[in-house]
């Protein structure tokens, strides 16, 4: 896992090689940043679950797939890039 800090956000990006088992791993790593931030994963109701279910389908696929968090103080952001596509998905921190 990478970290990029800027001044204004945050992103962590995490590289999951091509058939490699993800597992709970998206969905843990998105739970470990929002702890850090201090942001109660019941404030962005189904993120976690639509990160991992989109995971999932582009590694099965045979793709490598990249995940971007971006987390900022008006939204938590998702960015999954992998088998030829790419993906954004958004939540507004309360």
């Amino acid at each position: 896992m990478a970290t990029n800090s800027g001044p204004a956000d945050e992103v962590v990006t995490l590289r999951l090689p091509a058939k490699f088992p993800v597992g709970d791993l998206p969905r843990v790593a998105l739970a470990a940043l929002l702890r850090l931030h201090r942001i109660d994963p019941a404030d962005v109701g189904d993120l976690a679950a639509s990160v991992q279910d989109m995971t999932n389908e582009m590694n099965a696929s045979g793709s490598d797939v990249v995940i971007d968090y971006r987390i900022d103080e008006s939204e938590v952001a998702v960015e999954l890039s992998g088998d030829g596509r790419s993906l954004r998905v958004t939540a507004p921190r309360s």
